[in-house]
């Protein structure tokens, strides 16, 4: 057993051997008792209990996995009836009708008709499955004068119950599917519950959005009401008050009838995107269902199954769900999969698009949401990377975030991955974009590797429409949603394709295109073997421009492994491997590839990727795990880790469980079937936890059929710590290489306490190890900060507008880019480690799918070496992990005997370090008294210590600290003059070992507070 970090959505209870169906858990981090941390680790020892062989399952897997979907929007795909372009209408005006197919933002004809005659092309690619945008009756044109457009993408509801009349009819559509479904193809619809057509105005005449603090919902007694902490529940009381009085010129405008009432949306005005706007705002002035009102929650309900038995649809693609309260997918998803289920459709596919590159949350949709997966934007905008010349590390760093996504029906196997899409554009312009000059041919070589990757990556590749005929455009949304058929848009008309010597003048269905036949051959490839649709995959190698990673399937226990080059050269690499020999099976099959000392030697040519396929089964072995469970100190309000360190097979499957002390249930977590084997879950939401309580983890492994291993441990529950309400200030932390600060600083301005003038810049005067900092006070409930750096008229870079939900960020000089954290402005992590002895051979540093790196470097606390950013980094000894842990910034220490990485020098040698501020420059007897938690307390007030050192801020003490202690008691004085008044306490779990406060302030400065 070991330490270290947990969340599980849905649960498997184990009860007396038994398994029961999964059910939902409370969200996450909340529970009647408040919010808990660890108080307390437990060892359990290791080894197989009779009743382990009941939670020896295997990683989920759905039908579905490997479908490989077309993402086609009608409206531009195929036009098979003129009658129906104007929607029946017998008006002519474009403004009545929405068609003009010479304006990219109107409609152009495609309809059902037309893609029904197109299911063959689809099928002849490869395609397994059909997402169409959304197909429902729509509000026709919105907007005015230059903002004017048609919802011929869909998006813009009416009516829900029936199709918009320029796609075709009901009866079309179950054309449509029934051909589909005979030609072994699903069909998937789009629709969105998070806003339906802009119908709504508001009698203010305006339209800025309007926040909770200043203008809260209240009930017709004038109370205050907080619709998110009545979400979902069915005593959700009558608003009598919105921030907007709403006004609706047609009360019959949308179906069905209850979407007419103004008092379930919103009505907050438009959204920011950013806080709490981004869920209560209106989308692009479109109107903002209130989806915590159990009434929409119902009708959206009966709005999703009602399809299924009307049209026979294979799952549906839910629009915009990050802009939606976690209760209402927590109440909707599983709904709608357990209907479809009662009607035969068992394998009925639910998935969602949450626009971010974050495996953190776009994992949350899937687990606390209980989605059954979320579109890949982090795997997309990894790949781009990857392609486009950034290196492979960001990729690397996604399939490593994988295990996020693991819960007890779920993973990351399910997820949708795509290359480009109908918002943010296709990746032939993002290449162009970031690769200025790039030739047709060289891009045609990038697109082709770009759909290799995604074919032989885990999940549901998913093509874009037009993509396979080497579509481009000139940028995202209408840009990139040209005509399949000969355009009479002027701009799509005019493009020249890639790979085809055709331009949009002419249709495009061409068999013959090299993108098109490539993703047919893929297609025949990936269907040879299971283990491209189901295997585990494993990152093996990131190195600058090349990727490597291994698939396994239990079935056939063998390694396949995918060596992609997105570099412009031949290149050599050594890829470690399990097998004893492969051979090349993709693009072609090929000779042997020898393995020495566990590594294959590999050349891949440029612009290429080399699918490998062992010789010979791996055997089967015993695993012998060692279970890491949360930290003392971990706040168990999010989802955190809980990991099995130890297992050396290369391919296993490891189940976690929880449980309550006296409880016979065992709660499953989820399986991993792929290193490192870990989940993240919910401690809070077990049954039973709470203050006092004792909870008991569990792993058990097994490699295939092999014997099982086991481990355990058990953590004690204390109360955590007050919740932070917010931070009081926001922090620029900038870096010149050559150290000259000398008259920098930062024009701030927005929602701040003190707004500068150009002349008088917040000065940079703190100092870390990054570089240099300025600091301003926050005002309360800011949303946003715009930053300049600035010599008097000499700017580096150019306005920051920026969300203080997030009070840090981190700037270089000579860099437009704004980073959230210093590990991702840095790019590298440095690790210190200290031997008493001085003898590092054999010890190195170690990042997933790069080679060791020896600690060849030395300085004052011992040897170091610099790695690239990873999500985990390990100091090895004669090849063996002795300590780890998750970079929290760009630098880690750690002492021989040590487990963990520390996040500060200070952490590493016990230390509180306390940095003090005046903006007078005044120190003269100011003194620190200290005592709960110090080694050394200060013996009485008057032997309060002096500083211990200076820097660019002002004033430090270093405080060493009693072995265990949770942090220091301590107040900075002069005489009887307190700063602040109150007894200061730093914790060194919650805001770390060093802390940097100016004077006045409660709170530090840095960590923000």
């Amino acid at each position: 057993m070991g330490r270290g970090a947990l969340v599980g959505i849905a649960v498997v209870a184990l009860v007396a051997g038994d398994l029961t169906a999964p059910a939902a858990v409370a969200e996450v981090g909340r529970g009647a008792a408040g919010r808990v941390a660890v108080g307390e680790v437990v060892d359990i020892a290791p080894g197989v209990r009779p009743r382990d062989q009941r939670l020896a399952l295997r990683a989920p897997r759905t039908d579905l996995a490997g479908e490989r979907f077309y993402f086609v929007m009608p409206d531009r795909f195929a036009n098979g009836d003129r009658g129906n372009d104007r929607g029946g209408s017998t008006e002519t005006d474009r403004l009545k009708t929405g068609f003009d197919p010479a304006d990219k933002g109107f409609y152009h004809g495609g309809d059902l008709k037309g893609l029904r005659s197109k299911l063959d092309y689809l099928r002849g690619m490869g395609t397994t499955a059909i997402w169409m945008t959304p197909m429902f009756a729509n509000r026709w044109v919105q907007g005015s004068g230059a903002d004017v457009s048609a919802g011929y993408h869909g998006y813009w509801t009416t009516d829900f119950t029936r199709l918009d009349p320029h796609f075709g009819s009901t009866a079309d559509m179950r054309a449509v599917i029934a051909d589909a479904h005979r030609l072994g193809m699903r069909v998937f619809f789009d629709i969105v519950a998070n806003h339906t057509a802009d119908v709504i105005d508001y009698a203010e005449g305006s339209h800025n959005y309007r926040d909770t603090r200043t203008h809260p919902y209240r009930d017709a007694q004038g109370n205050p009401v907080d619709i998110k902490a009545f979400a979902g529940r069915p005593d959700f009381p009558r608003i009598a008050t919105f921030p907007y009085t709403p006004v609706v010129t047609d009360p019959n405008a949308k179906t069905p009838a209850w979407l007419n009432d103004p008092a379930l949306y919103h009505n907050r005005g438009d959204s920011s995107f950013a806080g709490e706007s981004s869920e209560y705002g209106d989308f692009i002035g479109l109107d903002d269902l209130m989806t915590e009102h159990p009434r929409v929650v119902r009708g959206m309900q009966e709005i999703f199954t009602s399809w299924i038995d009307v049209l026979d649809i294979d799952g549906y693609r839910v629009d915009t769900v990050k802009h939606v309260n976690i209760e209402f997918w927590q109440a909707l998803a599983p709904h709608v999969k357990a209907y479809a289920a009662s009607r035969g459709k068992r394998d009925f596919f639910v998935f969602g698009e949450v626009y971010s590159d974050d495996p953190a949350l776009t994992s949350s949709y899937t687990t606390t949401g209980r989605m059954q997966a979320t579109l890949d934007f982090p795997f997309q905008a990894g790949t781009l990377d990857l392609l486009s010349g950034r290196g492979a590390r960001h990729l690397a760093d996604v399939l490593l975030a994988d295990d996020r996504y693991t819960d007890p029906d779920s993973n990351a196997a399910a997820a949708p991955t795509f290359l480009g899409n109908h918002d943010m554009g296709r990746l032939a312009w993002m290449l162009r974009d970031r690769r200025p000059g790039i030739g047709d041919a060289e891009l045609l070589s990038r697109l082709r590797l770009g759909n290799a990757l995604m074919y032989l990556w885990r999940g549901n590749p998913v093509v874009y429409y037009g993509d396979e005929q080497g579509f481009a455009g000139g940028g995202g949304d209408k840009p990139a949603r040209q005509d399949m058929f000969a355009s009479r848009t002027p701009e799509y008309a005019a493009e020249a394709f890639v790979g085809a010597g055709r331009t949009g003048a002419q249709d495009n269905y061409n068999r013959s295109h090299p993108l098109y036949r490539q993703l047919a051959q893929l297609t025949s490839f990936v269907d040879g073997d299971e283990v491209w649709a189901k295997g585990a995959q494993a990152l093996r190698l990131a190195q600058g421009d090349v990727l490597a990673f291994s698939r396994f399937s239990e079935k056939d226990r063998r390694e396949h492994v995918v060596v992609v080059n997105s570099g412009s050269t031949e290149t050599t690499v050594d890829v470690p491997v399990s097998a004893a020999g492969f051979r090349v099976e993709f693009p072609s099959t090929g000779g042997r590839i020898r393995v020495v000392d566990g590594k294959a030697r590999v050349t891949v040519p440029a612009l290429s990727a080399l699918a490998l396929r062992a010789t010979d089964r791996l055997p089967t072995s015993r695993v012998a795990p060692t279970l890491v469970a949360p930290a003392v100190g971990t706040v168990l309000d999010k989802r955190v880790e809980l990991r099995a360190d130890g297992i050396s097979v290369p391919f296993a499957q490891a189940t976690f469980a929880a449980r309550v002390k006296g409880s016979q249930e065992w709660t499953v977590l989820g399986t991993d079937d792929a290193a490192p084997y870990r989940v993240f879950a919910d401690v809070a939401a077990l049954p039973g936890a709470g203050v006092g309580a004792e909870v008991e983890f569990r792993v058990v492994a097994r490699d295939g059929s092999g014997p099982l291993g086991a481990d355990g441990a058990a953590v004690r529950l204390v109360a955590a710590p007050p919740e932070p309400v917010g931070s009081d200030w926001f922090v620029v932390h900038y870096n010149r290489p050559a150290g000259d600060y000398a008259g920098w600083g930062v024009h701030v301005w927005g929602d701040v306490v003190e707004p500068t003038t150009w002349e008088r810049p917040v000065p940079f005067a703190g100092e870390t190890g990054y570089g240099r900092f300025a600091w301003v006070r926050l005002r309360p409930g800011a949303r946003e900060v715009g930053v300049l750096v600035h010599r008097g008229d000499e700017k580096d870079g150019g306005d920051r507008l920026l969300d203080p939900a997030s009070p840090q960020v981190w700037v270089r000089q000579g860099s437009e880019v704004s980073y959230r954290s210093e590990l991702a402005a840095t790019g590298t992590v440095t690790v210190h480690y200290n031997r008493p002895s001085g003898d590092y051979s054999g010890v190195a540093v170690r990042v997933a799918g790069r080679p060791d790196v020896p600690l060849s470097g030395r300085d004052a606390f011992g040897a170091v070496a610099t790695v690239e950013a990873a999500s985990e980094v390990a100091v090895v000894a004669g090849g063996v992990v002795v300590a780890g842990g998750a970079p929290r910034g760009a630098a880690m220490w750690a002492r021989e005997g040590e487990s963990r990485l520390h996040a500060s020098l200070a952490a590493a040698e016990n230390r509180a370090v306390i940095h003090y501020h005046r903006p007078d420059g005044d120190y003269a007897g100011w003194t620190l008294y200290h005592w709960t938690g110090s080694q050394n307390p200060s013996p009485d007030w008057g032997s309060s210590a002096p500083p211990t050192g200076r820097d660019a801020f002002g004033a430090l003490w270093s405080v060493p600290l009693a072995p265990g202690a949770g942090g220091l008691s301590h107040i900075v004085h002069r005489g009887d003059e307190k700063d602040p008044g109150p007894d200061q306490y730093l914790d060194v779990v919650s805001t770390g070992y060093e802390a940097w406060f100016t004077s006045g302030s409660i709170g530090p400065v840095l960590p923000p507070t």
